[in-house]
Protein backbone atom coordinates (compact mmCIF):
# COMPACT_ATOMS: atom_id res chain seq x y z
CA UNK A 1 0.00 0.00 0.00
CA UNK A 2 1.11 3.54 -0.72
CA UNK A 3 1.66 5.56 2.43
CA UNK A 4 0.35 9.13 2.93
CA UNK A 5 3.98 10.28 2.82
CA UNK A 6 4.35 8.73 -0.64
CA UNK A 7 1.21 10.52 -1.82
CA UNK A 8 2.49 13.84 -0.50
CA UNK A 9 5.84 13.23 -2.17
CA UNK A 10 4.15 12.56 -5.51
CA UNK A 11 1.99 15.69 -5.20
CA UNK A 12 5.02 17.82 -4.40
CA UNK A 13 6.88 16.36 -7.36
CA UNK A 14 4.02 17.13 -9.75
CA UNK A 15 3.61 20.65 -8.39
CA UNK A 16 7.31 21.41 -8.87
CA UNK A 17 7.26 19.85 -12.35
CA UNK A 18 4.21 21.91 -13.33
CA UNK A 19 5.76 25.10 -11.92
CA UNK A 20 8.96 24.46 -13.87
CA UNK A 21 6.98 23.94 -17.09
CA UNK A 22 4.98 27.13 -16.56
CA UNK A 23 8.15 29.08 -15.76
CA UNK A 24 9.85 27.86 -18.93
CA UNK A 25 6.77 28.67 -21.01
CA UNK A 26 6.63 32.18 -19.56
CA UNK A 27 10.34 32.74 -20.20
CA UNK A 28 10.00 31.60 -23.82
CA UNK A 29 6.91 33.76 -24.31
CA UNK A 30 8.88 36.77 -23.03
CA UNK A 31 11.56 36.13 -25.65
CA UNK A 32 14.18 34.16 -23.74
CA UNK A 33 16.50 32.24 -26.07
CA UNK A 34 18.25 29.32 -24.29
CA UNK A 35 22.01 29.60 -24.61
CA UNK A 36 24.67 32.28 -24.19
CA UNK A 37 23.83 35.54 -26.04
CA UNK A 38 26.61 36.55 -28.39
CA UNK A 39 27.95 32.99 -28.64
CA UNK A 40 25.10 30.59 -29.44
CA UNK A 41 21.38 30.42 -28.64
CA UNK A 42 18.29 28.50 -29.69
CA UNK A 43 16.75 31.39 -31.60
CA UNK A 44 13.19 32.58 -31.11
CA UNK A 45 10.65 31.48 -33.71
CA UNK A 46 8.95 34.18 -35.78
CA UNK A 47 6.85 31.92 -38.03
CA UNK A 48 3.27 30.75 -37.43
CA UNK A 49 2.93 27.18 -36.19
CA UNK A 50 0.11 24.64 -36.51
CA UNK A 51 0.12 22.51 -33.38
CA UNK A 52 -3.34 20.90 -33.35
CA UNK A 53 -2.18 17.61 -34.93
CA UNK A 54 0.73 17.45 -32.49
CA UNK A 55 -1.61 18.20 -29.58
CA UNK A 56 -3.89 15.30 -30.54
CA UNK A 57 -0.94 12.93 -30.90
CA UNK A 58 0.41 14.13 -27.55
CA UNK A 59 -2.92 13.42 -25.86
CA UNK A 60 -2.85 9.93 -27.35
CA UNK A 61 0.56 9.42 -25.73
CA UNK A 62 -0.85 10.61 -22.39
CA UNK A 63 -3.73 8.12 -22.65
CA UNK A 64 -1.35 5.29 -23.55
CA UNK A 65 0.83 6.05 -20.53
CA UNK A 66 -2.19 6.24 -18.20
CA UNK A 67 -3.46 2.85 -19.33
CA UNK A 68 -0.12 1.11 -19.84
CA UNK A 69 1.25 2.04 -16.40
CA UNK A 70 -1.75 0.82 -14.40
CA UNK A 71 -0.70 -1.46 -11.52
CA UNK A 72 -0.24 -5.11 -12.55
CA UNK A 73 -1.72 -4.51 -16.01
CA UNK A 74 1.60 -5.02 -17.75
CA UNK A 75 2.34 -8.22 -15.84
CA UNK A 76 -1.00 -9.71 -16.89
CA UNK A 77 -0.43 -9.11 -20.58
CA UNK A 78 0.79 -11.91 -22.82
CA UNK A 79 3.97 -11.51 -24.87
CA UNK A 80 1.85 -10.63 -27.90
CA UNK A 81 -0.08 -8.08 -25.86
CA UNK A 82 3.11 -6.41 -24.65
CA UNK A 83 4.47 -6.34 -28.18
CA UNK A 84 1.25 -4.66 -29.33
CA UNK A 85 1.48 -1.97 -26.67
CA UNK A 86 5.14 -1.30 -27.42
CA UNK A 87 4.36 -1.07 -31.14
CA UNK A 88 1.54 1.37 -30.36
CA UNK A 89 3.95 3.49 -28.28
CA UNK A 90 6.49 3.63 -31.13
CA UNK A 91 3.78 4.59 -33.64
CA UNK A 92 2.25 7.30 -31.44
CA UNK A 93 5.65 8.84 -30.70
CA UNK A 94 6.48 8.81 -34.41
CA UNK A 95 3.15 10.46 -35.27
CA UNK A 96 3.93 13.13 -32.67
CA UNK A 97 7.39 13.65 -34.19
CA UNK A 98 5.82 13.82 -37.67
CA UNK A 99 3.31 16.43 -36.52
CA UNK A 100 5.98 18.59 -34.90
CA UNK A 101 8.23 18.34 -37.96
CA UNK A 102 5.39 19.66 -40.13
CA UNK A 103 4.15 22.28 -37.66
CA UNK A 104 5.50 25.18 -39.73
CA UNK A 105 3.48 24.23 -42.78
CA UNK A 106 5.21 25.44 -45.97
CA UNK A 107 7.59 23.20 -47.98
CA UNK A 108 10.56 25.52 -47.50
CA UNK A 109 10.23 25.06 -43.73
CA UNK A 110 9.26 21.37 -43.82
CA UNK A 111 11.32 18.33 -42.81
CA UNK A 112 12.76 17.91 -46.31
CA UNK A 113 14.13 21.44 -46.16
CA UNK A 114 15.86 20.66 -42.87
CA UNK A 115 17.70 17.77 -44.48
CA UNK A 116 18.50 19.59 -47.74
CA UNK A 117 19.63 22.81 -46.06
CA UNK A 118 23.45 23.14 -45.94
CA UNK A 119 22.98 25.35 -42.87
CA UNK A 120 20.94 22.88 -40.81
CA UNK A 121 23.00 19.83 -41.78
CA UNK A 122 25.65 19.46 -44.46
CA UNK A 123 25.63 15.68 -44.98
CA UNK A 124 22.86 15.62 -47.59
CA UNK A 125 24.49 18.39 -49.63
CA UNK A 126 27.84 16.59 -49.52
CA UNK A 127 26.19 13.38 -50.77
CA UNK A 128 25.29 15.21 -54.00
CA UNK A 129 28.99 15.27 -54.93
CA UNK A 130 29.63 11.56 -54.30
CA UNK A 131 29.92 9.60 -57.55
CA UNK A 132 32.65 6.97 -57.38
CA UNK A 133 31.90 5.49 -53.98
CA UNK A 134 35.06 3.42 -53.45
CA UNK A 135 37.38 6.19 -54.53
CA UNK A 136 35.48 8.71 -52.41
CA UNK A 137 35.75 6.51 -49.29
CA UNK A 138 39.44 5.86 -49.87
CA UNK A 139 40.19 9.58 -50.23
CA UNK A 140 37.79 10.76 -47.51
CA UNK A 141 40.50 11.79 -44.98
CA UNK A 142 42.07 14.00 -47.66
CA UNK A 143 38.70 15.55 -48.55
CA UNK A 144 37.70 16.37 -44.97
CA UNK A 145 39.55 19.71 -44.59
CA UNK A 146 37.55 21.13 -47.51
CA UNK A 147 34.15 19.81 -46.40
CA UNK A 148 31.52 21.96 -44.61
CA UNK A 149 31.72 22.08 -40.81
CA UNK A 150 29.38 19.18 -39.96
CA UNK A 151 30.88 16.71 -42.44
CA UNK A 152 34.45 17.87 -41.71
CA UNK A 153 34.24 16.63 -38.11
CA UNK A 154 32.49 13.30 -38.77
CA UNK A 155 33.17 9.99 -40.48
CA UNK A 156 31.37 9.42 -43.80
CA UNK A 157 28.53 7.24 -42.50
CA UNK A 158 25.81 9.89 -42.51
CA UNK A 159 26.78 11.08 -45.98
CA UNK A 160 26.51 7.50 -47.23
CA UNK A 161 23.14 7.10 -45.54
CA UNK A 162 21.72 10.07 -47.44
CA UNK A 163 23.38 8.83 -50.63
CA UNK A 164 21.65 5.47 -50.21
CA UNK A 165 18.25 7.08 -49.65
CA UNK A 166 18.76 9.34 -52.68
CA UNK A 167 19.61 6.39 -54.90
CA UNK A 168 16.64 4.36 -53.67
CA UNK A 169 14.26 7.25 -54.27
CA UNK A 170 15.74 7.84 -57.70
CA UNK A 171 15.25 4.18 -58.61
CA UNK A 172 11.67 4.02 -57.27
CA UNK A 173 10.39 7.37 -58.53
CA UNK A 174 9.14 6.71 -62.06
CA UNK A 175 7.11 9.85 -62.70
CA UNK A 176 7.73 12.88 -60.45
CA UNK A 177 4.61 14.79 -59.45
CA UNK A 178 4.32 18.54 -60.07
CA UNK A 179 4.54 19.08 -56.31
CA UNK A 180 7.88 17.26 -56.15
CA UNK A 181 9.22 19.17 -59.15
CA UNK A 182 8.21 22.49 -57.59
CA UNK A 183 9.70 21.49 -54.24
CA UNK A 184 13.00 20.51 -55.88
CA UNK A 185 13.07 23.84 -57.70
CA UNK A 186 12.32 25.68 -54.46
CA UNK A 187 15.11 23.86 -52.57
CA UNK A 188 17.56 24.49 -55.42
CA UNK A 189 16.79 28.21 -55.53
CA UNK A 190 16.76 28.61 -51.73
CA UNK A 191 19.89 26.62 -50.90
CA UNK A 192 21.88 27.00 -54.12
CA UNK A 193 21.80 23.26 -54.85
CA UNK A 194 20.98 21.45 -58.05
CA UNK A 195 18.32 19.03 -56.82
CA UNK A 196 16.25 16.64 -58.91
CA UNK A 197 12.67 15.78 -57.85
CA UNK A 198 13.97 12.45 -56.54
CA UNK A 199 16.39 14.36 -54.29
CA UNK A 200 13.54 16.43 -52.84
CA UNK A 201 11.67 13.20 -52.12
CA UNK A 202 14.81 11.68 -50.58
CA UNK A 203 15.22 14.68 -48.26
CA UNK A 204 11.70 14.27 -46.87
CA UNK A 205 11.99 10.47 -46.63
CA UNK A 206 15.31 10.83 -44.80
CA UNK A 207 13.76 13.13 -42.21
CA UNK A 208 10.94 10.67 -41.50
CA UNK A 209 13.33 7.71 -41.36
CA UNK A 210 15.50 9.55 -38.83
CA UNK A 211 12.45 10.39 -36.70
CA UNK A 212 11.28 6.78 -36.83
CA UNK A 213 14.74 5.54 -35.86
CA UNK A 214 14.50 7.71 -32.75
CA UNK A 215 11.13 6.30 -31.74
CA UNK A 216 12.49 2.77 -32.27
CA UNK A 217 15.07 3.53 -29.57
CA UNK A 218 12.31 3.09 -27.00
CA UNK A 219 12.39 -0.68 -27.63
CA UNK A 220 15.99 -1.41 -26.58
CA UNK A 221 15.48 1.01 -23.68
CA UNK A 222 12.52 -1.08 -22.53
CA UNK A 223 14.44 -4.36 -22.78
CA UNK A 224 17.48 -2.94 -20.99
CA UNK A 225 15.46 -1.57 -18.06
CA UNK A 226 13.49 -4.81 -17.84
CA UNK A 227 16.78 -6.62 -17.26
CA UNK A 228 18.16 -3.99 -14.90
CA UNK A 229 14.97 -3.68 -12.81
CA UNK A 230 11.63 -5.18 -13.85
CA UNK A 231 8.85 -4.91 -16.42
CA UNK A 232 7.00 -2.19 -14.46
CA UNK A 233 10.00 0.12 -14.45
CA UNK A 234 10.71 -0.76 -18.09
CA UNK A 235 7.33 0.33 -19.44
CA UNK A 236 7.35 3.47 -17.28
CA UNK A 237 10.81 4.34 -18.66
CA UNK A 238 9.62 3.80 -22.23
CA UNK A 239 6.64 6.14 -21.83
CA UNK A 240 8.68 8.81 -20.07
CA UNK A 241 11.49 8.64 -22.63
CA UNK A 242 8.94 8.83 -25.44
CA UNK A 243 7.86 12.22 -24.13
CA UNK A 244 11.33 13.83 -24.02
CA UNK A 245 11.27 17.10 -26.01
CA UNK A 246 14.67 16.29 -27.48
CA UNK A 247 13.33 13.08 -28.98
CA UNK A 248 10.12 14.73 -30.19
CA UNK A 249 11.49 18.00 -31.57
CA UNK A 250 14.74 16.84 -33.18
CA UNK A 251 12.99 14.45 -35.54
CA UNK A 252 15.13 15.41 -38.54
CA UNK A 253 18.43 15.34 -36.66
CA UNK A 254 20.78 12.39 -37.31
CA UNK A 255 21.57 12.51 -33.59
CA UNK A 256 18.44 10.39 -33.11
CA UNK A 257 20.11 7.56 -35.02
CA UNK A 258 23.10 7.82 -32.70
CA UNK A 259 20.79 7.78 -29.66
CA UNK A 260 19.06 4.59 -30.81
CA UNK A 261 22.33 2.85 -31.68
CA UNK A 262 23.77 3.86 -28.28
CA UNK A 263 20.97 2.35 -26.21
CA UNK A 264 20.92 -0.70 -28.50
CA UNK A 265 24.66 -1.28 -27.99
CA UNK A 266 24.30 -0.95 -24.22
CA UNK A 267 21.32 -3.31 -24.15
CA UNK A 268 23.16 -5.93 -26.23
CA UNK A 269 26.35 -5.56 -24.19
CA UNK A 270 24.60 -5.93 -20.83
CA UNK A 271 22.54 -8.90 -21.99
CA UNK A 272 25.67 -10.52 -23.43
CA UNK A 273 27.52 -10.04 -20.14
CA UNK A 274 24.63 -11.27 -18.04
CA UNK A 275 23.99 -14.37 -20.16
CA UNK A 276 27.60 -15.01 -21.16
CA UNK A 277 26.52 -14.83 -24.80
CA UNK A 278 29.27 -14.44 -27.42
CA UNK A 279 26.80 -13.85 -30.32
CA UNK A 280 25.19 -10.94 -28.47
CA UNK A 281 28.64 -9.52 -27.65
CA UNK A 282 29.48 -9.77 -31.36
CA UNK A 283 26.29 -7.89 -32.25
CA UNK A 284 27.14 -5.25 -29.65
CA UNK A 285 30.55 -4.81 -31.29
CA UNK A 286 29.00 -4.43 -34.73
CA UNK A 287 26.58 -1.84 -33.36
CA UNK A 288 29.50 0.12 -31.92
CA UNK A 289 31.33 -0.11 -35.26
CA UNK A 290 28.33 1.30 -37.13
CA UNK A 291 27.93 4.03 -34.52
CA UNK A 292 31.57 5.06 -34.88
CA UNK A 293 31.17 5.08 -38.66
CA UNK A 294 28.42 7.66 -38.21
CA UNK A 295 29.93 9.77 -35.43
CA UNK A 296 33.13 9.66 -33.39
CA UNK A 297 31.06 10.85 -30.42
CA UNK A 298 29.95 7.23 -30.20
CA UNK A 299 33.27 6.59 -28.47
CA UNK A 300 31.54 8.05 -25.41
CA UNK A 301 29.26 5.00 -25.41
CA UNK A 302 32.39 2.86 -25.04
CA UNK A 303 33.54 5.05 -22.15
CA UNK A 304 30.10 4.76 -20.57
CA UNK A 305 30.07 0.96 -20.92
CA UNK A 306 33.62 0.71 -19.53
CA UNK A 307 32.80 2.86 -16.50
CA UNK A 308 29.58 0.94 -15.88
CA UNK A 309 31.49 -2.33 -16.13
CA UNK A 310 34.24 -1.22 -13.73
CA UNK A 311 31.75 -0.02 -11.12
CA UNK A 312 29.75 -3.24 -11.42
CA UNK A 313 32.81 -5.48 -11.10
CA UNK A 314 34.17 -3.59 -8.08
CA UNK A 315 30.82 -3.91 -6.32
CA UNK A 316 30.31 -7.56 -7.26
CA UNK A 317 30.62 -10.34 -4.71
CA UNK A 318 32.09 -12.54 -7.46
CA UNK A 319 34.62 -10.18 -8.98
CA UNK A 320 36.68 -12.78 -10.78
CA UNK A 321 33.74 -14.35 -12.55
CA UNK A 322 32.30 -10.93 -13.44
CA UNK A 323 35.70 -9.79 -14.71
CA UNK A 324 36.14 -12.92 -16.85
CA UNK A 325 32.70 -12.51 -18.43
CA UNK A 326 33.37 -8.83 -19.11
CA UNK A 327 36.82 -9.57 -20.55
CA UNK A 328 35.56 -12.30 -22.87
CA UNK A 329 32.57 -10.27 -23.99
CA UNK A 330 34.74 -7.21 -24.57
CA UNK A 331 37.20 -9.26 -26.63
CA UNK A 332 34.40 -10.61 -28.84
CA UNK A 333 32.91 -7.13 -29.28
CA UNK A 334 36.33 -5.68 -30.12
CA UNK A 335 36.88 -8.42 -32.67
CA UNK A 336 33.53 -7.66 -34.30
CA UNK A 337 34.37 -3.96 -34.48
CA UNK A 338 37.82 -4.70 -35.95
CA UNK A 339 36.35 -7.08 -38.54
CA UNK A 340 33.90 -4.38 -39.65
CA UNK A 341 36.67 -1.88 -40.33
CA UNK A 342 39.01 -4.44 -41.85
CA UNK A 343 36.27 -5.46 -44.28
CA UNK A 344 35.61 -1.81 -45.07
CA UNK A 345 39.31 -1.20 -45.68
CA UNK A 346 39.74 -4.15 -48.06
CA UNK A 347 36.53 -3.35 -49.93
CA UNK A 348 36.99 0.40 -50.34
CA UNK A 349 40.36 1.48 -48.92
CA UNK A 350 38.67 3.41 -46.10
CA UNK A 351 41.21 4.47 -43.43
CA UNK A 352 39.50 4.93 -40.06
CA UNK A 353 42.56 6.15 -38.14
CA UNK A 354 43.26 8.84 -40.73
CA UNK A 355 39.62 9.92 -40.48
CA UNK A 356 39.93 10.16 -36.69
CA UNK A 357 43.01 12.39 -36.97
CA UNK A 358 41.40 14.68 -39.55
CA UNK A 359 38.16 14.84 -37.58
CA UNK A 360 39.86 15.79 -34.30
CA UNK A 361 41.93 18.46 -36.04
CA UNK A 362 38.81 19.96 -37.62
CA UNK A 363 36.96 19.82 -34.28
CA UNK A 364 39.76 21.71 -32.52
CA UNK A 365 39.73 24.38 -35.20
CA UNK A 366 35.96 24.78 -35.10
CA UNK A 367 35.61 24.94 -31.30
CA UNK A 368 38.63 27.16 -30.63
CA UNK A 369 38.80 29.38 -33.72
CA UNK A 370 35.75 29.36 -35.98
CA UNK A 371 33.17 29.21 -33.18
CA UNK A 372 35.13 30.15 -30.06
CA UNK A 373 32.97 30.05 -26.91
CA UNK A 374 33.61 30.85 -23.26
CA UNK A 375 34.40 27.76 -21.17
CA UNK A 376 32.87 28.64 -17.80
CA UNK A 377 29.64 30.02 -19.27
CA UNK A 378 28.92 26.76 -21.05
CA UNK A 379 29.90 24.65 -18.05
CA UNK A 380 27.00 26.35 -16.29
CA UNK A 381 24.63 26.45 -19.28
CA UNK A 382 25.08 22.90 -20.59
CA UNK A 383 23.24 21.19 -17.67
CA UNK A 384 20.35 23.67 -18.05
CA UNK A 385 20.05 22.88 -21.75
CA UNK A 386 20.20 19.14 -21.06
CA UNK A 387 17.36 19.51 -18.55
CA UNK A 388 15.28 21.46 -21.07
CA UNK A 389 15.67 18.85 -23.79
CA UNK A 390 15.10 15.97 -21.39
CA UNK A 391 12.02 17.89 -20.31
CA UNK A 392 11.89 19.85 -17.07
CA UNK A 393 9.14 17.60 -15.61
CA UNK A 394 11.21 14.51 -16.32
CA UNK A 395 14.40 16.20 -15.07
CA UNK A 396 12.62 17.08 -11.81
CA UNK A 397 11.35 13.49 -11.49
CA UNK A 398 14.83 12.09 -12.16
CA UNK A 399 16.39 14.32 -9.50
CA UNK A 400 13.52 13.51 -7.14
CA UNK A 401 14.23 9.80 -7.49
CA UNK A 402 18.03 10.10 -7.43
CA UNK A 403 18.45 8.99 -3.85
CA UNK A 404 16.44 5.82 -4.35
CA UNK A 405 17.79 5.08 -7.82
CA UNK A 406 21.44 5.49 -6.81
CA UNK A 407 21.23 4.31 -3.24
CA UNK A 408 18.54 1.69 -2.81
CA UNK A 409 17.97 0.50 -6.37
CA UNK A 410 16.24 -2.89 -6.56
CA UNK A 411 19.22 -4.20 -8.52
CA UNK A 412 22.81 -3.06 -8.42
CA UNK A 413 23.11 -3.07 -12.21
CA UNK A 414 20.61 -0.23 -12.39
CA UNK A 415 22.50 1.77 -9.79
CA UNK A 416 25.82 1.47 -11.64
CA UNK A 417 24.16 2.19 -14.98
CA UNK A 418 22.80 5.50 -13.67
CA UNK A 419 25.93 6.44 -11.72
CA UNK A 420 28.23 5.76 -14.68
CA UNK A 421 26.06 7.94 -16.93
CA UNK A 422 26.06 10.74 -14.37
CA UNK A 423 29.84 10.62 -13.92
CA UNK A 424 30.38 10.60 -17.68
CA UNK A 425 28.16 13.65 -18.20
CA UNK A 426 29.86 15.58 -15.40
CA UNK A 427 33.34 14.77 -16.74
CA UNK A 428 32.28 15.60 -20.30
CA UNK A 429 30.83 18.94 -19.24
CA UNK A 430 33.92 19.90 -17.23
CA UNK A 431 36.17 18.98 -20.15
CA UNK A 432 34.67 21.80 -22.21
CA UNK A 433 34.78 19.71 -25.39
CA UNK A 434 31.20 20.69 -26.28
CA UNK A 435 29.99 24.23 -25.65
CA UNK A 436 26.37 24.61 -26.70
CA UNK A 437 23.72 22.53 -28.48
CA UNK A 438 24.15 19.74 -25.93
CA UNK A 439 20.40 19.12 -25.99
CA UNK A 440 21.04 17.74 -29.48
CA UNK A 441 24.66 16.57 -29.33
CA UNK A 442 24.35 14.72 -26.00
CA UNK A 443 20.87 13.38 -26.67
CA UNK A 444 22.23 9.81 -26.78
CA UNK A 445 23.48 10.22 -23.20
CA UNK A 446 20.14 11.43 -21.78
CA UNK A 447 18.17 8.15 -21.72
CA UNK A 448 19.10 7.56 -18.03
CA UNK A 449 16.87 10.47 -16.95
CA UNK A 450 13.81 8.41 -17.92
CA UNK A 451 15.31 5.30 -16.29
CA UNK A 452 15.95 7.10 -12.98
CA UNK A 453 12.43 8.53 -12.84
CA UNK A 454 10.90 5.18 -13.80
CA UNK A 455 12.76 3.33 -11.04
CA UNK A 456 10.98 5.57 -8.51
CA UNK A 457 7.67 5.63 -10.33
CA UNK A 458 7.42 1.84 -10.68
CA UNK A 459 7.32 1.45 -6.89
CA UNK A 460 4.25 3.70 -6.56
CA UNK A 461 0.76 2.21 -6.49
CA UNK A 462 -0.57 5.39 -8.11
CA UNK A 463 2.05 5.33 -10.88
CA UNK A 464 -0.50 5.45 -13.73
CA UNK A 465 -1.90 8.94 -12.96
CA UNK A 466 1.57 10.22 -12.01
CA UNK A 467 3.04 8.94 -15.28
CA UNK A 468 0.16 10.40 -17.29
CA UNK A 469 0.54 13.83 -15.67
CA UNK A 470 4.31 13.81 -16.19
CA UNK A 471 3.85 12.87 -19.85
CA UNK A 472 1.19 15.58 -20.21
CA UNK A 473 3.59 18.20 -18.83
CA UNK A 474 6.36 16.90 -21.08
CA UNK A 475 4.16 17.15 -24.17
CA UNK A 476 3.07 20.64 -23.14
CA UNK A 477 6.71 21.70 -22.86
CA UNK A 478 7.50 20.24 -26.29
CA UNK A 479 4.61 22.19 -27.82
CA UNK A 480 5.76 25.39 -26.12
CA UNK A 481 9.28 24.91 -27.42
CA UNK A 482 8.03 24.22 -30.94
CA UNK A 483 5.95 27.37 -30.85
CA UNK A 484 8.53 29.73 -29.41
CA UNK A 485 11.90 28.38 -30.61
CA UNK A 486 13.52 27.84 -33.98
CA UNK A 487 14.56 24.22 -33.66
CA UNK A 488 16.31 24.14 -37.05
CA UNK A 489 18.11 27.12 -38.61
CA UNK A 490 17.40 26.33 -42.26
CA UNK A 491 18.76 29.55 -43.78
Amino acid sequence: MTSPADNRSARHLLLIAAAATVALGAALALGWEPGIPGEWVWRANVLPVYLWPALLAGLALVVLSAVGCRPDRWQRLSSAGRAGWLAALVVVVFVLQFSLLNALGGPWTGPGAVIASPNATTYFAVSLDVHGLRQWLASYPDLMPDLPHHAATHPPGLVLLFLLVRRLCSALLVEPTPWLANTARLYSDTFGLGLAPADALAAAVSAYLIAFSGSLGLLPLYFLVRRLADARAAICAAYLAGSMPGLLLLGASPDLIIATLAITALCLAYTAWRNGSAPLAFLAGLTVAVGLFLSLAFALVLAWAFLWCVLGILASQHRRAAFRRALLGGAVALAACALFYLALYFISGYRPLAVVRASLAAHRDITTVAFARTYWKWVLMNPVECAIFVGLPLAVAALWSARGALGAAPRRGLRWFLLSALLLLVALNLSGVVRGEVGRIWLFLLWPAAVAAASWLALREQRAPIAALLVLLQVAQALLMRGYLTIYSIL
